[in-house]
């Protein structure tokens, strides 16, 4: 597709985007919009509580029960297997958390979540900049996580090729619960939460908090993090909420084995690299974030609400950068010391009507990041805090309004539409100067918008849906940190990425079976994409045109009174449309790298899967399943050089509960049971040729709780 073409889309978008707004408006009534079709499969991730059979687009609800049954609750590795569109993985190092793509969107992360809008609560978990921790979701606090995908995840703004929306629902208590789990490698995690309320229930509120430990799979991988969330709830009168909610995570010291060669792995295929043994690579992080939201149903059919939001968070990383590569004037050393403070404000005001509603809503955020850079040397001592190489103060701005439309024209029929306008402005001040190493300092602005649309048609057991958007991706201040060509300063040569993403789809309800299917298309221009990543640190370039065609499938359901099913399946062909080069500082020299087009995008498996198998007892006290990962190969860098392996493991989870409201209950869990050696992620564009982080071998866990259910 041309630019030309991406443009003429992007116009034809926004004016059927703003006719769908304009029905909207012109049909709202006094009356709230009917709720008789809400069910238990109801969303809410744009806002406002609706069915899902009248969503018109691809989403998956993951319930409190799949988050937490028989499972460790480490990460979103564990459930987010079984959402259609979404393929997690799992790097075994928690230095750099967990990588998650949503239909490619992510991909190109060497570490944290990118390219996808992280939401707790309704504190974003994505700061300003757009870059997410997935370590921040609560897991044991959760009662639903939403995942919603495509073109109308674009209404979300900036890097918003996926969504994912965690929810804490306090109308439904849960008492008191501790739990208690234990593994190979000193690996164990111990959990504790209480919820509590008022004598007339107008306060509520839950607190979690949880300790994990391991020596980790690999040497040099050692890990703990220590974890709290609490919520409080007050209705001061009818409609009307306040919440307040915390959030803290710090997790110091956690060593990085770094990736591994194709002939290590062939080697040694859980060994670490020699260089995070000699530099100690390591990282220390400090996450703590709080938000306090007011919303108010005043009338019938109106409903405002006003937000505010805190987040701060500190990162010390010790790089395996050679003392050999520090010598440059532009060099800003091999430790990181970051420290970044945002905040945000998020207001809005809803009309419903009989057939239609209307919200519009603004929202503004500031980041401020204190980025220092040390050598990672002393002498002959490698490993430590050595002198200052870069001292600077970054800034991110960005101001957002939106609206979003939703009409029933006629009966079975749903469309929503929604616009997006964006001004994000990014401002380095530098503060460190030396012979060979001057003024850094600059600043960028962008102006973009992002437009979907979406219509369903329902029927009996089930609707098809059809949607188109257009959106855009800044580059985040890390992406803009360091630049390939090995030059001092900001990356100011990167520019936003715009894309064209269009889907059809299906989903059908039937005697207890579920199944959906979409199909869909993403075209992307000047996509943001890794240029060079060396020791921990990556640099990253735009590239020419790429596209996105694939298919996914979700089929859920049960046969008999005691055996279920559950099935995953994505395929995706990502390439690069046209060839493109950009200039990289390796071996001594800048040389210019070359992609052809027709080039896979690297980080993507063509294919992957999730099933299982569970069989309940008839008092529903014990449980067990049979699960299922598979997986195709996966390009290791935007040349194709090299690719990982694919890899089929299994896994067998048994459960118990208690049969009253109160009680012990206990899980046990083989995880690739046929100890199947396989590479679990891929580091892009690894400068050294590292690529390859394994995967986990076989592993056992015992677990065992007590909890006391007050559900009301």
């Amino acid at each position: 597709m041309s630019a030309m073409r991406q443009i003429d889309r992007g116009r034809v978008t926004a004016l059927v985007s703003l006719l769908l707004l304009s029905f909207a408006l012109s049909d709202l009534q006094a009356q709230p919009l009917s709720d008789d079709a809400i069910t238990i499969d109801a969303v809410e991730v744009i806002g406002t509580r609706r069915p899902l059979s009248t969503f018109p687009g691809a989403i998956t609800l993951v319930d409190g029960e799949t988050l937490r049954q028989a499972q460790r609750r480490v990460s979103l590795a564990e459930s987010l297997a079984q959402v259609p569109g979404v393929t997690v993985l799992d790097r075994q190092n928690y230095a750099q958390d967990l990588q998650i793509q949503s239909r490619g969107f992510g991909a190109r992360s060497s570490f944290g979540i990118r390219g996808i809008k992280l939401i707790i609560d309704g504190i974003p978990a994505s700061a300003a900049d757009g870059q997410g921790q997935a370590a921040s979701y609560p897991l044991d606090a959760l009662d639903r996580i939403e995942v919603l995908r495509g073109p109308l995840a674009l209404q979300y703004g900036n890097a918003a090729g996926g969504v994912i929306v965690g929810y804490t629902d306090l109308e439904k208590k849960r008492g008191k619960s501790f739990d208690l789990w234990g593994a190979e490698q000193g690996t164990h995690r111990v959990a504790a939460g209480f919820d509590g309320a008022s004598d007339n229930d107008s306060l509520r509120w839950r607190v979690n908090a949880n300790r994990f430990s391991s020596d980790g799979e690999r040497m040099h991988s050692e890990v703990q993090r220590s974890q709290l969330n609490a919520i409080a709830q007050w209705r001061p009168r009818e409609g009307e909420r306040i919440r307040l909610v915390l959030n803290s995570l710090s997790q110091p010291d956690t060593q990085d084995p770094l990736g591994l060669t194709r002939q290590a792995l062939r080697t040694n295929p859980n060994g670490t690299d020699a260089a995070a043994l000699i530099f100690n690579t390591r990282k220390s992080i400090e996450n703590h974030q709080v938000g306090l939201q007011w919303d108010n149903k005043y009338a019938s059919g109106r409903r405002a609400w006003l937000g505010f939001h805190y987040i701060e968070r500190d990162i010390l990383q010790f790089l395996a950068l050679p003392v050999g590569a520090q010598i440059p004037a532009s060099s800003a050393g091999g430790v990181i010391d970051l420290g970044r403070r945002s905040n945000g404000i998020a207001a809005g005001h809803q009309w419903s009507g009989a057939r239609g509603a209307f919200m519009l809503g603004f929202e503004a955020g500031h980041l401020q990041e204190a980025r220092s850079g040390y050598e990672n040397f002393l002498g002959n001592q490698v490993g430590v805090r050595g002198r200052l190489r870069r001292d600077e103060a970054n800034r991110v701005s960005n101001r957002e309004i939106y609206a979003i439309g939703d009409w029933n024209p006629a009966k079975g029929w749903s469309m929503l539409s929604a616009v997006r306008h964006s001004h994000i402005n990014f401002k380095s001040d530098d503060q460190y100067f030396a012979n060979g190493n001057g003024n850094d300092s600059g600043q960028l602005s962008f102006k973009e918008s992002s437009l979907s649309f979406g219509v369903t048609r329902a029927f009996a057991n089930g609707e098809i849906f059809a949607s188109l958007g257009r959106g855009f991706e800044t580059p985040t201040v890390t992406e803009l940190a360091y630049r390939p060509d090995g030059g001092a300063g900001f990356n100011f040569g990167l520019t936003p990425a715009h894309f064209i993403s269009g889907e059809i789809g299906a989903r059908w309800r039937h005697e207890g079976m579920q199944a959906s299917l979409a199909l869909y298309r993403v075209n992307g221009a000047d996509e943001i994409v890794p240029a060079d990543s060396r020791g921990g640190r990556a640099s990253f370039a735009n590239a020419g045109r790429t596209g996105r065609a694939g298919m996914e499938l979700g089929w859920s359901g049960q046969f008999g009174k005691a055996w279920s099913y559950a099935l995953t399946a994505n395929w995706i062909d990502a390439r690069f449309d046209e060839s493109f080069n950009f200039r990289v500082f390796a071996n001594g020299a800048s040389v210019i790298r070359v992609v052809e087009s027709g080039n896979r995008v690297p980080g993507i498996p063509k294919a992957d899967a999730y099933a299982e198998m569970r069989w309940r007892s008839p008092n529903d006290r014990f449980s067990s399943a049979v699960e299922a990962r598979i997986s195709d190969s996966i390009a290791t860098d935007d040349r194709n050089t090299d690719f990982s392996g694919g890899y089929a493991r299994f896994a067998l989870r048994m459960e118990w509960r208690p049969s009253q409201a109160h009680g012990w209950n206990g899980f046990i869990r083989v995880d690739n049971i046929f100890n199947r050696h396989y590479v679990g992620s891929v580091i892009v564009n690894e400068g050294n040729g590292r690529y390859f982080e394994p995967g986990a071998g076989r592993g056992f866990t015992i677990g065992v709780g007590w909890n006391e259910n007050a559900e009301g």
